[in-house]
Formats: C-alpha cells, structure tokens, sequence
C-alpha cells in the first residue's frame, strides 16, 4: 500500500482549504452544529471562481483533484455544483457522536496545517440543567503548513506557486467558522466572536472568521444552558407530598399514643376471633389459593418483563444495512486482495475471512494466509476506508435515540475490524450495544449469538426488531422469538417470508412504517 493510497483523503481535504488561493474572491465556512446530547454535524463548503474551478476540477471528465476521495474518511461530499453566477461549489459533511470525537474531526478538516487547534467540546449534565462549552483556537500560518508532500503531487506544483498562478496569495484565503449550540447564552462565561441571528428557538450561533495570512492566533469561546423546568415543578410537588405525608403520619402517631386508644388495643388483643359464616376449612382453603395465585402472579412480573406494543431494541446487521456494501467479501476484500499482489484462490480468501470473523485469526495472521505484504493496521486501514455508511442511517439512529428506542448492532466481523469502523464513522454514542461474532465465536444464524443479544440488550426478545439483509439470518432471529425486517431497497414481497420490509432508511417513522408483509 503506497503512501499516497492511505492518505488521498486527507489531501482531499486539505484541498478544500488550499485551492481557495487560486481564486480572487473565494471563502470556506465550516459549521460545528452540536445536537442536545453532545453528537452533532461538521460541514464545510467552498466557493470557487470559474479560473479555480477549472485549474482543479474537470466536472466533465471527473479528472484533477479526486475530492470525492473524502468519502473514504468518512465525508459524505456533495457534487460539485455551478451556481447562477458562475462559481462552483462544494460541500462535505461529517458526523460526530459524542463531543471527544469532534476534536478529531476538526483535525483530519485541517492535517498538518493545525488550523483547528485545541478544540474542546463538554457537556456537564445536572439536575434540570446541561451546560455546552466549547473552546478551541484558530490558528493561520500561511500556505505553507498545506504544501506536504502528497499535494505538491497531486497539484503538480507547490502550493504558493499554485496559488501564485491564479493570482492569489494566503491574504485571499478567508475562513469562518460557525458553531451552533442549544440552549442560551451563559452569561457567566466569557464568550468571543460575533454572536449571530438565527431563526431557531433555544440556540445560540457564534462565528469567527480569519485570513491564512494572519499570525495571531483566535481564541474561540462559547457556552450554552438548557434548563427543564418539568424536574423542578416535581420536585416541588415532591417537597409538598413529603410535607403533608408527615403532617399524617404525625397525626396517627398522636392518635395511637392517646390513654383510651391504648386500652381499646389492649382489649381487642384479648377478644376472641368471630367465628366465619363459610367455616374454617373452607376459609383456609380459600386464603391458601389466593396466597398461591399471588405468589404466582409475582413469579411472573419478576421473571417475564411485558412485551411493549413497539420495539424498545431495534438491533442492525453491519454490512448491508448499517453500511452499504453487503457483498462486502465478493465485491470489496476480494478485490482489494487483488490489487494488493494476492494470488491465493477466492475460496481461500472466504474461508480464512469466515475465521477471521470468529476470532479465529488475527488481522496480521489473515493478510498474511492470502499472501497481502504491508503493516497489518496499514492494510486494515486502507481497506477498511471502502465501506462508508448507507445514506440516511445517522439521522434514522438520531431520529430513533430521541424516540427512546435503543440502537444495537449484531454482525459477522472482525473484532478490530467492527471497532474500527465505528470509530471512523462516530457510531459509538449512536449504537449500544455491538454484538460482534470474532468477540463471542459464533456466527448469525447460529442461534447463540442471538442468545448473546437477548443478555446484552437485556429485553424479552419480542421488544427487540432485528434488521437484516439476509433472509436465513431473519429465519433465524424470528424462530428465536425476535421481531424481524428485511432490509431490501428493491425486496419482492414475494420472496420476504412473511418478514416486514424495510426499504430506506430515509422514514419517520421507521419501527412502524417498515412493514410491508408478504
């Protein structure tokens, strides 16, 4: 794997801030737009003059500069576009699940170059309050830091001289950065930057903006609260019921140490019980079946938890449904191993990734047996950068979490290969738990990995949905007590075996409009 290879992203992406220069009037706006739970979005678009424009893209052909290799880090790009006045423009996007992986977002928008220094995102929840805090600095330096190696290469030049061709230098570099956080302003924090209007209720926009010709360095600061003023009305009510429960129960006790409240008790502990109209044996009989109906009763609620009318679990297969490719053996590993010098049959190539997937086998032993030569973590990575997210799951994984239903992910994979993958995609503040056969040693639709899911997830079966692309693992999960969807864009209901369909993950309502029974 060639250095270049494992770093055409990041080239990418850095391209997106240098080839401003080559423009007379161009500008990036990254926005950091923070969700209440601390995930949230990172964008960036560009602006491009036709001369820039033309020097790196050629939207005919798809030649010059492969920005669409931001997907590989993850980036969804959107397509070049040529606006009424004449300028192109790009966009990209990236996710974040929680606020520790903002900060490597950030970095992987500005590489080298360090533009986007010692970012920090915190989120400190207490009772009927969350406060957001974020800080972090903008720093330029000039071109220079963007000129590596790489894209000196990819421009054909250095990046001042690049630049230089289009009549452009560092000073012409404008960028700004935006961040939206919920709730309002902490007045009790120093903020800094331009607090900006925005039509949304409960959020507060601040932006800063620099030239890469600068050499100071801008300080960024902002701080948010939410309140919720539901857990203080209770605790209210709270504090009145604690008060009048113990004006009662100090009324009973004045009441119970009255002199002729005593005497009566004594009496009455004396007095002989009155004998039962339906005779003792018959009253026994009666207590002991009611006492055995009450004990089961409890035995039930104890040991079943009760089947909800919508799934509270909605547990997704990786490849196929959570990311795009199902056929990610045949039409990914296979061929990666092919451009990778392998010449070790496809059987063989199956038969060691099926042990690789039940922990059989190390990544390192796996490139090896198929005769791949690299560092292992390179090769991992560099195949791994194939597999991208299947369009719309992060707003359905929102959209489900702020519903209240869990999100969890059984799959067929390798151990380091599963983690790695949600960590490049910032799936972990979106998915829990992760059911992963290289860690359990068994396979879908071997009924113990299902097992496994029922203990993780800790739910009766019929309150979680499994979504599958593959029909032998919904038989599977189904006959296990499961709920089960077909995940099939194109499905035949024909051929659905009475599975409910789901078809994109663009719904809103996804638990409960995917149903589409054969």
């Amino acid at each position: 794997m060639s250095k270049t290879r494992a770093s055409r992203w990041r080239l990418a992406l850095v391209a997106f801030i240098a080839m401003l220069a080559t423009a007379c009037e161009a500008a990036a706006d990254v926005l950091i737009d923070v969700a209440p739970d601390g995930s949230g979005v990172v964008t960036i678009d560009v602006e491009l003059d036709e001369e820039a424009a033309d020097q790196l893209l050629d939207l005919q052909s798809g030649d010059g500069l492969r920005l669409l290799d931001i997907n590989e880090a993850g980036w969804v790009i959107e397509p070049p576009a040529i606006g009424d006045d004449g300028r192109t423009r790009l966009g990209a996007t990236k996710p974040f699940g929680t606020p520790e992986q903002l900060e490597e977002v950030l970095a992987e928008l500005s590489g080298d170059a360090e533009l986007f220094r010692n970012f920090e995102l915190t989120r400190t929840k207490t009772f009927a309050r969350v406060d957001y805090l974020l800080t972090g600095e903008l720093a330029p330096a000039g071109l220079e830091p963007f000129g590596d190696e790489e894209l000196t290469e990819a421009l054909g030049r250095t990046v001042e001289s690049f630049a230089a061709s289009g009549g452009g230098s560092a000073a012409d570099v404008e960028v700004t950065v935006r961040v939206r956080l919920p709730g309002n302003e902490n007045e009790e924090v120093q903020a800094t930057g331009n607090r900006l209007l925005i039509d949304e209720d409960d959020l507060v926009e601040r932006g800063w903006r620099v030239t890469l010709d600068e050499t100071g360095v801008e300080e960024i600061s902002m701080a948010t609260v939410t309140t919720n003023t539901a857990p203080l009305v209770w605790r209210g009510v709270a504090v009145v019921a604690s008060v009048l429960a113990l004006l009662v129960l100090f009324g009973h006790i004045l009441r119970w140490l009255r002199p002729e409240r005593r005497k009566k008790k004594k009496k009455s502990t004396n007095a002989k019980p009155r004998p039962s109209a339906k005779g003792p044996a018959k009253d026994g009989a009666a207590a002991a079946t009611t006492a055995a109906a009450s004990s089961s009763d409890g035995d039930v609620e104890e040991d079943e938890a009760p089947v909800s009318d919508e799934p509270t679990v909605i547990a997704l297969d990786a490849m196929g449904v959570l990311y795009r490719e199902g056929q990610d053996i045949a039409e990914l590993l296979i061929p990666f191993a092919r451009e990778m010098g392998s010449e070790v049959t496809n059987d063989e190539i199956v038969s060691r990734a099926r042990a690789l997937s039940l922990g059989r086998l190390t990544s390192a032993e796996f490139w090896r047996m198929i005769e791949v030569e690299g560092d292992p973590n390179e090769l991992d990575d560099a195949y791994l950068t194939r597999i991208q997210l299947s369009p719309g799951v992060v707003s359905f994984l929102r959209d489900l979490r702020e519903r209240g239903i869990r999100v969890a992910c059984v799959t067929n994979d390798s151990t380091g290969w599963a983690n790695k993958l949600r960590t490049k995609h910032s799936l972990d503040g979106l998915i829990d738990p992760w059911v992963i056969s290289g860690a359990v040693g068994v396979r879908k639709p071997d009924w113990p990995i299902f097992e496994v899911l029922r203990r993780v997830t800790r739910e009766p079966v019929g309150n979680v949905m499994v979504i599958d692309d593959n029909l032998d693992n919904l038989d599977a999960a189904r006959e296990f007590g499961y709920r089960t969807a077909w995940f099939a864009p194109d499905g035949d209901p024909a051929g659905a075996r009475n599975h409910s369909i789901l078809r994109s993950f663009n719904l809103v309502a996804p638990a409960e409009t995917a149903s589409e029974p054969a």
